[in-house]
C-alpha cells in the first residue's frame, strides 16, 4: 500500500497555498488574521514564485505564495496570481514516501500524475529544498492534490511547536462522487462533499479559529491558452 503521509493535525495535507498578488501584503494579511509569525523566505533562485510559510502542524504549513519580482520571464501560473483581486486558496499537497510507486499507481487507476518536477534532485546538499512533485490530472484542479515526495525539506520550522494548527479541511465539488473514486483508488483519505466547487481551510491561531474558503479553482489547457493569450498580451502593452 502507498504510503500517503498523515501530519500531526490528523489530515493527508502537506501543505495548502493561497495565492496573493503581493507575496509581502499576503503575509501581511495573515499575520494580521491569525496574530502569529509568517517565515518569508528568500526566492528560491530561478523560480517564478516567492513564498513565505506559517506552520499548521508539524512538518505541515500554509504556504502564502505570490510572483517573484526579480523573475522577469511570461510565467503563465505567475501571471494569472497577479490578477487576483484578494488571496484565495488554489492548491493543497499530499507527501509520499515514494513518488515513483504512487505515479505507478496513479497510472494504474488512470489518474495519470501532470506537470511532474525534479527540483534540485542532483544536488540534495544545496541550502533549497529537494523534491519530487506532480499533479492529479487532467488539467488543475483545486479539490485535487498535488503529490510531494520530499527528499529535504526547507529549513523553515521552528525548534518549538507551531502556534497554529489546523483543525479542519473542507473539499467540495458537483463531481464529488467521481472524484472520491478516485481518492479511494489511490489511498487519498480526504473526503470531498457533493456541492459547489470549493476549498476551505480552519486554523486554530493566537486569535482565535480562522476559517478561510473559497470557490476552487479550474484549468483545462484550452481555457489555459486562452488566459495566457490574454495576460501575455497585457503584459506587452
Amino acid at each position: 500500500m502507498i504510503n500517503i503521509i498523515r501530519r500531526s493535525h490528523g489530515f493527508q495535507l502537506d501543505h495548502i497555498g493561497p495565492g496573493v498578488p503581493n507575496t509581502e501584503a499576503g503575509v501581511k494579511w495573515v499575520e494580521e488574521k491569525t496574530g502569529a509569525k509568517v517565515d518569508l523566505h528568500d526566492p528560491e533562485p530561478g523560480q517564478f514564485y516567492w513564498s513565505g510559510s506559517l506552520a499548521i502542524g508539524e512538518h505541515s504549513f500554509l504556504e502564502i505564495i505570490g510572483p517573484n519580482p526579480d523573475y522577469k520571464k511570461f510565467q503563465p501560473f505567475a501571471a494569472l496570481i497577479e490578477t487576483l483581486s484578494e488571496p484565495q486558496l488554489l492548491f493543497w499537497y499530499i507527501a509520499v514516501e515514494d513518488f515513483a510507486a504512487f505515479q505507478a499507481l496513479a497510472r494504474q487507476e488512470k489518474a495519470k500524475l501532470e506537470r511532474i518536477e525534479a527540483i534540485n534532485i542532483e544536488d540534495v546538499d544545496a541550502a533549497q529544498a529537494s523534491y519530487r512533485r506532480g499533479l492529479i490530472g487532467p488539467g488543475f484542479l483545486s479539490e485535487r492534490p498535488n503529490v510531494i515526495q520530499w527528499l529535504k525539506r526547507p529549513n523553515r520550522e521552528s525548534q518549538e511547536a507551531p502556534v497554529c494548527k489546523l483543525t479542519d479541511f473542507r473539499l467540495s465539488n458537483p463531481q464529488a462522487d467521481k472524484i472520491n473514486n478516485v481518492f479511494e483508488k489511490l489511498g487519498i483519505d480526504v473526503p470531498v462533499a457533493k456541492g459547489a466547487s470549493s476549498i476551505g481551510v480552519t486554523i486554530d491561531t493566537p486569535k482565535g479559529p480562522w476559517s478561510i474558503e473559497n470557490k476552487g479553482v479550474r484549468w483545462t489547457m484550452p481555457g489555459m491558452l486562452v488566459n495566457v493569450a490574454g495576460l501575455w498580451w497585457r503584459t506587452r502593452r
